[in-house]
């Protein structure tokens, strides 16, 4: 069967599997895939401006949607997994905490759709309330999610 679908519905799809995958299975690596993936759609609709980069430094006049910006090391866009899968060795292994990974990407995705078109995911206010309960430093640097 065919359906019609738009690159930001088949996203926020993405996006929304991803934030299940997290809070339902821990399975962080699909998590941040599926999030990844998402941002990715998102940012080439946004002119290939990442939302969470907008985020991070908010225009004028955007201050008290957006929040002074983010300073949270949840944040750190150097830090990503991927960086540390690539030039590793087959047999190789990397230590690194997947949850504050998968969490980072999925944020990423979540301010990407908000950049976008000001709006959540399905699945994003379930994550929301997750961060407020377990990692709500994260969102004292995202006022616009609260």
């Amino acid at each position: 069967m065919n359906y019609k679908i738009t690159k930001i519905d088949a996203a926020v799809d993405q996006l929304d599997w991803a934030i299940k995958l997290f809070l339902e299975k821990s399975a962080y690596v699909s998590a941040m895939t599926l999030a990844s993936a998402a941002e990715d759609i998102i940012g080439g609709a946004l002119k290939g401006s990442s939302g969470f980069l907008k985020v991070k430094q908010p225009p004028k006049g955007k201050a008290e949607l957006l929040g002074s910006g983010l300073s949270n090391p949840y944040f750190d866009e150097e830090t990503s997994w991927v960086t540390y899968l690539k030039d590793m060795r087959d047999e190789e292994t990397a230590e690194i905490d997947l949850e504050t990974e998968a969490i980072q990407y999925l944020v990423r995705g979540i301010t990407s759709l908000f950049a976008y078109d000001q709006s959540l995911s399905s699945e994003s206010p379930r994550f929301i309330e997750w961060l407020n309960k377990n990692k709500p430093e994260i969102l004292n640097d995202l006022e616009f999610l609260k």
